[in-house]
């Protein structure tokens, strides 16, 4: 799979799944999420409201990815990776995990191109540096007919910075 690492708005990526930061609620409240719900999301943000219904609950467990939709966006799938608990806590291990979690289902759904955010560094406490280490973990696993993964993050340094720190699996 080859990996793409650049600055840009996550949601303008034309890919077969948008892997999405997601808090336990799954509230389109912030980040990546808010704004796809600024852009016309709240069909998303309904289906992602009715999965509580089947679920029984009204929260996800950290590491949990809901599968939605592409509402407003140019994507087959969203993935909503939940990458922080209640209090926004978050870890190397549980991102590294989610983005397994995230990519695995992605194989499944069929894609070949699959675009993410950085998870757990905005309202979350992970640093780029910690990002870059999860994707490191995630990405030692062989993910069929996956091709392309492009990590879009808002700054060009932050990009450089997590380009530099991937390790060519």
């Amino acid at each position: 799979m080859r990996i793409v690492v650049k600055a840009g708005d996550v949601l303008d990526e034309l890919v077969d799944v948008l892997i999405c930061t997601a808090n336990p609620l799954l509230a389109m409240s912030g980040g990546v999420n808010g704004a796809i719900l600024a852009r016309g999301g709240q069909e998303i943000q309904a289906e992602l409201r009715s999965s509580f219904k089947t679920g029984g609950r009204g929260f996800v467990t950290p590491g949990s990815v809901v599968r939605t939709g592409p509402g407003p966006l140019s994507v087959k799938h969203v993935l909503h990776a939940v990458g922080v608990d209640m209090s926004y806590n978050s870890s190397i291990d549980l991102v590294a995990t989610l983005l397994k979690s995230a990519l695995m289902e992605a194989s499944r759904l069929g894609a070949r191109t699959v675009a993410t955010p950085a998870i757990a560094t905005g309202y979350g406490p992970l640093t780029m540096s910690d990002f870059a280490e999860a994707c490191n973990q995630a990405l030692g696993l062989t993910y069929l007919g996956l091709e392309e993964l492009r990590i879009v993050l808002r700054a060009q340094d932050d990009a450089d910075l997590v380009a530099k720190a991937i390790q060519p699996g």
